[in-house]
């Protein structure tokens, strides 16, 4: 972390200047630098950021209060629960088109330069921006976000999604949501991160006999999580590092399997990815990375009109077991059995999930 003028004896730099100030340059909006020389963790550094952004960004404020009086109930299912919340502010990236053609028509929202004149950023590691989610599902919610505005996907890019929870640290969990699968900026590259602990799934894995373990590869090992209505792969390590080839070496298999064999970069999305959702967090001495391996972007009510439509998008909070409702119509409907439905329709199904771990070839990765 960069020390110097404004600081507060934490170890980083803060940058002050008008928010309000429609030609506000890049440099101007960072609030502070974090960087191998850090003496502080990084989410301390974060909730700074977020304290500064309610005082003197009028829409972050307001997205911070609404979610204070957001509707919230339990629904509990076979083996699992899910926190159904009520979000209005949420409807933008519900129901976002992500549609090649609708994307090229917009501009993007995450490039630093059509930001709102009042954000500010923690600059991560040079190459990301850290920035304050105006519209939060959780109690601090970033968006952490490339500086260059390139395509959404995780393949060479996991390396730095580990490398956020190792400085981010315990009590964090970092989020990624897929190009084909939740992600409302497809073209452009960002993960999530909120603080920890967050959504019930992180406490179910845990729970006793929960984990069959798969793989073992050195000191990580690879499970399928039983029992929670969709398909949930966990891989565990005492290092963020090690989890690299492992998730590289599933990744490939699940698209080997899904594509039958056919050479990964002729998927869909043109860049060798499968559809998945990823939450990865440190608990004790291990940490521990969570892969949704996705068959449906989104369930076939969603697509329908009038009283049958429901407007439920799975994103990686979802499938991490908080289903965001922006209609209230459906916050107060979604029972077990629509629940349940909604994980069977976009999640793979068990034999697709068994076959990509068979497919597996660990020997050849890295």
């Amino acid at each position: 972390m960069k020390s110097g003028q404004g600081g507060t004896g934490t170890g980083w730099k803060k940058i002050s200047r008008d928010s309000s100030d429609p030609t506000v340059t890049f440099e101007s909006r960072i609030f502070a630098s974090f960087d191998d020389d850090q003496e502080c963790r990084l989410g301390e550094l974060c909730l700074h950021l977020l304290d500064e952004q309610k005082r003197t960004w009028t829409d972050c404020r307001r997205g911070y209060e609404s979610l204070e009086s957001v509707g919230k109930r339990i629904v509990k299912c076979d083996g699992f629960s899910v926190t159904i919340q009520h979000n209005p502010g949420r409807v933008t990236s519900t129901e976002a088109r992500v549609e090649k053609d609708e994307i090229a028509l917009r501009p993007c929202f995450l490039c630093t330069d059509r930001l709102p004149a009042e954000q500010k950023v923690v600059l991560y590691r040079r190459d990301y921006v850290v920035l304050c989610n105006p519209m939060p599902v959780f109690s601090s919610h970033y968006t952490v976000a490339h500086r260059q505005h390139r395509p959404q996907t995780i393949g060479e890019n996991a390396a730095t999604l580990l490398r956020l929870v190792d400085d981010f640290g315990e009590g964090w969990t970092v989020l990624y949501n897929g190009p084909r699968c939740g992600a409302s900026a497809p073209d452009h590259l960002h993960f999530q991160v909120v603080t920890g602990a967050c959504m019930p799934i992180e406490n179910e894995i845990a729970e006793e006999d929960r984990l069959r373990l798969m793989e073992q590869i050195g000191d990580v090992r690879i499970y399928r999580a039983g029992c929670l209505g969709r398909e949930v792969v966990v891989l565990e390590s005492n290092f963020p590092g090690d989890l690299v080839i492992p998730f590289a070496a599933y990744s490939k298999a699940l698209t080997r399997v899904i594509t039958g064999g056919s050479d990964p970069t002729e998927i869909e999305d043109g860049r060798g990815e499968p559809m998945l959702n990823l939450a990865a967090f440190v608990k004790g001495e291990r940490v521990f990375l969570l892969v949704f391996p996705r068959g449906a972007h989104r369930p076939v009510a969603f697509y329908l009109s009038g009283a049958e439509r429901i407007a439920v998008s799975p994103a990686v909070a979802e499938m991490g077991g908080i289903i965001v409702t922006p209609v209230a119509r459906d916050f107060s409907r979604l029972d077990t059995s629509v629940v349940e439905g909604i994980y069977r329709e976009v999640s793979i199904d068990g034999d697709t999930a068994e076959r990509a771990f068979e497919a597996m070839e660990l020997n050849n990765e890295g």
